[in-house]
């Protein structure tokens, strides 16, 4: 099966979740024999020997570098500047970007032979469209996230929903991360729930075993908990914040850690001084690899407070290191992932409570730890690949 991939960034030029998940699952696909062009906007140097990559422009296609970032989203400094925009989330050009890669799909489609084509989320929708115009080959559509998860449904882009809902419209196939994710893509963009086939993200253990020693700096006499991701308006850190303020009153030997960056930053960080949190709040950036490894190994408690979450693979990450996770219930791990806590998202009182529980009680920690990275065991990136292959042979097969 010979597979033309669209993607926006891949690890180690990755900034979230898309990167990982198209790493996990070309590297699953590669290993049970498909063969995969993955294309990017953008060269960049990336060692890896499973797949075959293209760049946008590259030499080979003699097309002149597109001077574009790979991650679409405002920094916090970014956002800084562009305050005056409201609902600002997209870095500046991006549309440009997005269509100038559309447009150089029809040169890769033409010059790879393939058999199915792979589009991963809006930004590339496009492209899989001039893609299947040119070779007229099928289209699968993976969604990782629509623009309803990314603003909460508040001040929706109309311009990113109307590029899913010509993607969504023109695929062949859906992938949705989760059947929460399904009913999203159903309920908003009215898509036919037969043409959704659900696919759950997953986790490799071999990449969260590199990293030696801890954050021994910030324990110190302090348990830590632990908030990795975007700090924009999805991922809930605001609520983070306000359940830290209330754990704090009645656990004041505790460090809430923040592992990202985006819009909010500058707003959290002026908020916990403001709450009174400046010696109980740190803010360490985006962190990769080992260190992000070294920090889930660290903490005593994970929280993925998100507000949507299509999916959530840094639970995963999480209990692969050994950490217990409190998700939001609003996420699609929350359907399939069990020895965990969960909140909804806007419930700051039982979110404290719920950190509060097992940063007093070492045996509900050592059991959620225990039981959860067993559990975790279960999502595997190989077991994904085949529910893939199997679409694949599904729309190609006569």
């Amino acid at each position: 099966m010979k597979v033309l991939m669209f993607g926006w960034e891949f690890p180690p030029h990755n900034s979230g979740g898309l990167g990982v998940a198209c790493h996990g699952l070309t590297k699953a696909l590669s290993n049970q024999g498909a063969e995969i062009v993955f294309v990017l906007p953008k060269k960049i140097k990336i060692e890896k020997t499973f797949f075959k990559i293209k760049f946008a422009n590259s030499k080979p296609l003699k097309i002149i570098s597109i001077d574009s970032s790979l991650t679409p989203y405002l920094s916090s400094h970014q956002y800084s500047r562009n305050e005056e925009k409201a609902g600002a989330l997209y870095g500046r050009n991006l549309f440009e970007e997005v269509n100038r890669y559309a447009r150089l799909a029809k040169r890769v489609a033409a010059s790879e032979p393939h058999d199915v084509i792979h589009a991963h989320d809006w930004l590339t929708f496009p492209a899989g469209m001039e893609a299947k115009k040119n070779s007229k080959k099928p289209l699968v559509a993976h969604v990782h996230a629509t623009e309803f998860d990314r603003t909460g449904g508040l001040n929706v882009n109309q311009k990113v929903y109307d590029i899913e809902r010509a993607g969504l419209g023109a695929a062949d196939k859906i992938i949705a991360v989760s059947n929460y994710t399904k009913d999203k893509i159903v309920s908003h963009y009215g898509i036919d729930p037969n043409k959704i086939e659900v696919v759950h993200n997953a986790v490799d253990p071999a990449d969260w075993q590199n990293a030696g020693g801890h954050f021994g700096e910030l324990k110190k006499k302090n348990k830590i908990v632990l908030f990795t991701g975007r700090l924009t308006l999805q991922k809930g850190p605001d609520y983070f914040l306000s359940a830290a303020r209330k754990v704090v009153d009645y656990y004041p030997d505790v460090l809430f850690v923040f592992a990202g960056s985006g819009d909010m930053e500058r707003k959290l960080i002026e908020g916990a001084a403001w709450l009174g949190l400046a010696d109980k709040v740190k803010f360490v950036g985006f962190l990769r690899d080992a260190k992000l490894e070294k920090l889930y190994r660290a903490a005593d408690l994970f929280v993925m407070p998100s507000v949507s979450e299509p999916f959530g693979i840094a639970p995963l990450e999480a209990l692969t290191c050994g950490t217990p996770v409190l998700i939001s219930k609003q996420s699609g791990v929350a359907e399939t992932l069990k020895h965990c806590l969960k909140v909804d998202f806007w419930d700051i009182d039982e979110m404290a409570n719920k950190i509060l529980s097992i940063l007093k009680y070492g045996q509900l920690r050592e059991h959620l730890k225990e039981q959860g990275g067993r559990e975790v065991g279960k999502f595997s990136w190989q077991e994904a690949a085949a529910r893939c292959l199997g679409i694949y042979k599904g729309l190609t097969t006569v």
